[in-house]
């Protein structure tokens, strides 16, 4: 159909052919040169499509029928994927999932870095199901009503995943393929358990209610298993008969906890936490390096994934044993941990102070000397503190791995400045990274190498590392 740009109207319908996919997952369709973004479509699929939003230079739309289906199209595993919004592409084949991320890190740094670097082929993921080592689950008295649910369905129940852009709708789930059968078994035990207890759920729009949520967490090397009960008030004896039977019935649960809060935010932890089991924590590794996981500590959430980014990063620094490291925004000092053994010196910086407590405690507890950590604003800190900055030896390698938003603008110029010999740039947002590695481009640094890394197979989520060197 040949339809000029003037004439491509909101609520109108076209059929349309998806070439490939944008990063975040929607599908990619044009008409003569004009884009049209379509949620839910797969490369391959002949659509008939109705444009929801119209910009000046692309549209938005949703599926109305599917005229001829994907020759990548397979049957989605999960019986909650049309509702769900989390795994949008489970029902596309595995191997063209890697290939599509490989072509939008290509196109994003081409087109909004405008660079043409060595893109590797992504690489595949170690798991692609049960691979999340933390699973939080909503508890509620909301539920998302299915097509698929009987008309009597009871809707004041629910306990799974948050519907799609919405707070306070909840999508009953007995099962979620991300997490491995075992905490599954669990999810379903505490589900019933909650039933004859008849403990409340709580309302996200009146506020009321007792249970929030349900936070699951396994360490894949050790098998140890924490629950998390996040409630609205402090009342633990209202768990004790739940607690005693998931440590009768799972023996690999080794402590639970009951996080407070009575906020209105909708998050899964608190700033309260009474122990009701074991010691308050669970273990596991990354690579040599054991770590110990609180209720509300950070740490990796596909421990293989992890493994695997640390080895490219590792690969892409050819380590000799006699370098020194900076790892900026460290985090509680996973990569620089990781890294250590085979390294001079690592020096980390991390403007979370919990995060540094950890990264320092995690040294210890590894017996590795040769990390320093450091509370650091990186926006300011360079500036603030050159005294201390030309103290430290000059890094033969700097790791970055920033928020989604890429490196603030001040720390971008002051690495330029500093004019370090190897970067590594580690990021969860592809876009960002294109536009921070053309800026050190533009100041003289050769762009060698991208590798891609799926560390959330059936997600839109892309993890790339870069490789950048002083010219």
């Amino acid at each position: 159909m040949s339809e000029s740009i003037s004439t491509i109207k909101k609520n109108s319908s076209y059929t349309v052919t998806i070439e490939s996919l944008a990063f975040g997952g929607k599908g990619i369709a044009r008409l003569q040169d004009f884009v049209i973004f379509v949620r839910d479509a797969l490369p391959g699929q002949q659509l008939r499509i109705k444009i929801i939003r119209k910009k000046k230079q692309y549209a938005e739309a949703i599926i109305e029928d599917i005229l001829c289906q994907s020759p990548h199209y397979i049957q989605p595993p999960c019986p909650y994927f049309q509702d769900c919004g989390g795994c949008i592409l489970q029902n596309l084949e595995y191997s063209k999932q890697l290939s599509f991320k490989e072509q939008q890190v290509r196109e994003i740094f081409a087109h909004l870095g405008r660079l043409n670097p060595i893109i590797l082929p992504t690489k595949r993921a170690p798991e692609i199901w049960g691979y999340r080592n933390k699973m939080e689950f909503s508890a509620g008295t909301d539920r998302w009503y299915m097509k698929e649910n009987d008309p009597g369905t009871p809707r004041d129940f629910a306990i799974g995943l948050h519907a799609p852009r919405r707070f306070d709708k909840i999508l009953d789930l007995e099962a979620c393929l991300l997490q491995d059968d075992e905490r599954n078994q669990i999810l379903q035990f505490i589900r019933n358990s909650i039933k004859a207890l008849d403990l409340p759920l709580y309302n996200a729009k009146t506020h009321e209610g007792y249970l929030r949520n349900i936070v699951i967490r396994k360490g894949y090397h050790t098998g140890e298993i924490m629950v998390n009960f996040v409630t609205r008030d402090e009342s633990p004896e209202r768990l004790f008969p739940l607690v005693d039977s998931l440590l009768e019935n799972f023996p690999n649960v080794t402590t639970i906890v009951n996080n407070i809060n009575n906020t209105l935010g909708m998050v899964a932890f608190g700033k309260k936490e009474i122990l009701l089991a074991g010691s308050g924590i669970i273990h596991d590794r990354l690579g040599d390096i054991s770590y110990e996981i609180s209720a509300n500590s950070f740490f990796q959430t596909n421990t293989k994934g992890a493994e695997q980014l640390y080895r490219v990063i590792e690969d892409f620094v050819t380590l000799t044993g006699k370098e020194t490291v900076w790892d900026l925004y460290c985090g509680t000092g996973s990569i620089a941990l990781y890294l250590s053994q085979k390294t001079k010196e690592v020096f980390g910086f991390e403007v979370i102070s919990d995060a540094i407590s950890n990264a320092r405690r995690n040294a210890e507890k590894n017996h590795i000397t040769n990390c320093h950590f450091f509370e650091a604003n990186l926006d300011k800190f360079f500036k603030k503190n050159v005294s201390l900055i030309q103290s430290l030896p000059t890094p033969d390698i700097v790791i970055v791995d920033p928020p989604r938003a890429g490196l603030h603008p001040d720390m971008l110029k002051e690495l330029i400045t500093l004019a370090f010999q190897k970067i590594i740039y580690v990021s969860c947002n592809p876009s960002t990274q294109a536009r921070d590695c053309a800026a050190f481009v533009a100041q003289g640094y050769i762009l060698e190498k991208v590798q891609p890394v799926d560390m959330f197979p059936h997600t839109a989520h892309i993890e790339s590392v870069t490789l950048l060197k002083k010219a």
